[in-house]
């Protein structure tokens, strides 16, 4: 049933972009207290680069690594350099916090955002033409979102540093939402972390939620809902981090996701958590604190 699913999400978030050499750069190399920054850029298609950074800390490897997905929040001026720890809220500090604790993590930037904003189209006109573009293509703007992500897995791949049995992802708000879509889609995602970045479609539209273009699959409900999208990861390891007072995803349909998630996971429930914490829409330390520990747990055990 669960193969069945994923050939339908697969059908429906429509064609992909072209393949391209991926063509790696090393743009810039910072040595730091503890690790070494570089930022890097890649093409994910032809014609089109990206820029990330990557965190590699001190010390043999190779290490684990986490692929740290930005948030959203209408900041379209940030994209990798905030979870880098460069700029913006300090929160959302995860991709260094991650390096400070042994682990290789890379903070591409999302389309739209950071290096990736049209010259013209500003914010939320430009992320609006981009989906609407695709849809015209036969795709979406999450098939897009998605493709990046696995470039982005795709260079870390290169990487000598990296164990690449050992790989996890980390978002907040967007990053989350698109935690859930790569890690349902790509098994090289070994654990992933998603903090107040879903809900389901049914809480969303009953309460008229508007959000993300990225976040709607053309013809999804009539198969399913996010909870049949997180079942698609088990048995491998999902913590879903949700804040008791988030305006923009209702908890009764987070709830709900993960209950539709947990006849995939069967007897392996402890793969799949859900913890609820006293906030709104962040990711304030102790969600950090959990998702880092979730980590630990499944990719450093005895740590």
């Amino acid at each position: 049933m669960a193969n069945g699913f994923r050939k339908t999400l697969l059908r429906l978030l429509g064609r992909p972009p072209a393949r391209a050499a991926l063509q790696p750069k090393l743009l810039e190399r910072v040595a730091l207290s503890g690790f070494i920054r570089e930022k890097v850029s890649y093409l994910v298609e032809p014609g089109q680069r990206v820029s990330a950074y990557l965190l590699v800390p001190a010390g043999e490897g190779p290490h684990p690594a986490v692929l740290c997905i930005h948030q959203h929040h209408r900041e379209f001026h940030l994209g990798k350099s905030e979870p880098a720890g460069l700029s913006g809220n300090p929160e959302q500090f995860y991709a260094l916090e991650l390096a400070k604790r042994g682990y290789v993590t890379l903070a591409p930037d999302a389309l739209c955002f950071e290096e990736r904003q049209h010259p013209i189209l500003r914010g939320q006109d430009y992320e609006r033409f981009e989906a609407t573009k695709r849809l015209t293509e036969g795709s979406c703007l999450q098939a897009k979102m998605l493709w990046d992500l696995q470039r982005a897995l795709d260079y870390l791949a290169t990487r000598r540093e990296v164990d690449g049995r050992r790989i996890g992802c980390l978002g907040h708000s967007l990053g989350g939402q698109e935690t859930l879509f790569l890690s349902a889609l790509d098994r090289r995602i070994a654990v992933g972390v998603g903090s107040c970045g879903f809900s389901s479609y049914q809480a969303i539209f009953a309460a008229h939620l508007l959000h993300n273009f990225a976040a709607y699959v053309p013809g999804l409900l009539r198969y399913g809902d996010f909870g049949q999208v997180l079942g698609l990861v088990a048995p491998r390891p999902f913590l879903v981090l949700a804040g008791s007072g988030d305006p923009l995803f209702p908890l009764d349909g987070v709830r709900a996701t993960v209950r539709g998630a947990q006849r995939a996971y069967g007897k392996a429930r402890d793969r799949l958590r859900l913890e609820i914490y006293p906030a709104g829409h962040g990711f304030p330390a102790p969600m950090r604190e959990a998702a880092y520990a979730w980590f630990d747990r499944w990719l450093t055990p005895g740590r």
